[in-house]
């Protein structure tokens, strides 16, 4: 109940504008049941981050475990890192705004995500004549696929309105990126995605 409560008003005001008064009205519970379970709001912040990153590392863990193919790899990860932009719209809008700042609470966190990530990706991909691809390589593409969901949430209300077809457009932008950094050319790099 206070995570759900505690979504819905960072949604609607974002992080900074609300206080633990807000999550327990909006949650309907005592302030007492609020600090046997978290300290503070930062705790609450931090649980609703983890929750989704752990939902995206665990998206991206089975992908690894199905797929042997690092292009598929990477497209599942992204598929998932869209999945969650496109169910929690907003909420990734304001808590994905807040981890990139350095000062956050949230960024440590983000920062270890993304090393999670790239470890995974690069552990698991081929050896290329003998050479292991850079890992910079996937932390430049994560990078690129936050950047992306970013414009794209940006764009549809700040995550309010997300569409199928705002979804499908990163979606394309990031399978060239992400097909023409793996592959580099021929048969297996995504198209050019056109301007609609």
């Amino acid at each position: 109940m206070i995570l759900q409560g505690a979504a819905t008003v960072f949604s609607e005001r974002g992080v900074r504008a609300v206080s633990v008064e807000d999550i327990l009205k909006a949650a309907g519970i005592s302030r007492r049941t609020f600090y046997r379970l978290y300290q503070s709001k930062e705790d609450v912040v931090m649980a609703l981050y983890q929750l989704g990153t752990d939902r995206l590392l665990e998206a991206c863990k089975l992908a690894l475990r199905e797929e042997s193919d690092p292009v598929r790899q990477l497209e599942r990860c992204i598929d998932a890192h869209l999945r969650n932009a496109r169910s929690f719209g907003r909420l990734v809008f304001v808590l994905g705004g807040d981890a990139q700042n350095h000062e956050s609470i949230l960024h440590a966190h983000r920062m270890e995500v993304h090393q999670t990530l790239v470890s995974f990706l690069s552990s698991e991909t081929p050896q290329n004549g003998g050479k292991k691809i850079d890992p910079l390589l996937f932390r430049s593409v994560l990078l690129a696929l936050e950047g992306a969901t970013r414009i794209m949430l940006e764009e549809d209300d700040e995550g309010r309105h997300v569409t199928d077809a705002s979804i499908e457009r990163v979606r394309r932008v990031m399978m060239r990126i992400a097909t023409a950094a793996l592959a580099g050319s021929g048969a297996s790099v995504a198209p050019l995605p056109f301007a609609e």
